[in-house]
């Protein structure tokens, strides 16, 4: 019998949502440990994630430089797709386009993803990333993801 691995981010997502575990750390890698990122709350297709911008994470102007912030919308995208794959499946960004509609400050920010549909092999989403009352919309972003199974990934 053939052993099915599994992403732990997917697992550890769905575990979370099964059991209406909000409000908590999501800190399972170092990029997520670094943006103090947490689960705010989630659901098939939808998660909606919070972040800290680090200090080291500003430019020049002192506002979060668009790297994290694509970074923030790319995390989410991606859990909102894994909130929708089965044990074994797993996702990985193709393609991402962000657009930045004002600066941030280093505070918690708010990211909130959506799924437009998974295919056989791609899946399609959506996130705005904004201050935590969301009032100020901050970026926005598309991707697209490929889909495949966990086993077809190698290490390098």
């Amino acid at each position: 019998m053939q052993k099915i691995i599994d992403n732990p981010d997917r697992a550890f997502l769905e575990r979370a949502i099964s059991e209406a575990q909000f409000d908590i750390p999501f800190e399972l890698t170092a990029g997520l440990s670094a943006l103090g990122a947490r689960l705010v709350n989630g659901g098939f297709g939808i998660v909606e994630l919070s972040f800290e911008a680090p200090l080291t994470s500003l430019q020049g102007n002192g506002v979060v430089s668009g790297g994290t912030l694509m970074t923030m919308l790319d995390y989410a995208m991606a859990f909102a797709v894994l909130s929708t794959l089965p044990c074994g499946q797993t996702c990985a960004t193709t393609s991402i386009t962000v657009n930045m509609q004002a600066a941030a400050k280093p505070s918690l920010l708010k990211a909130k993803a959506t799924v437009e549909r998974v295919g056989r092999q791609i899946a399609f989403a959506r996130a705005e990333l904004h201050d935590p009352q969301r009032e100020v919309l901050i970026a926005s972003s598309s991707a697209t993801f490929v889909v495949m199974p966990v086993s077809r990934l190698k290490a390098v």
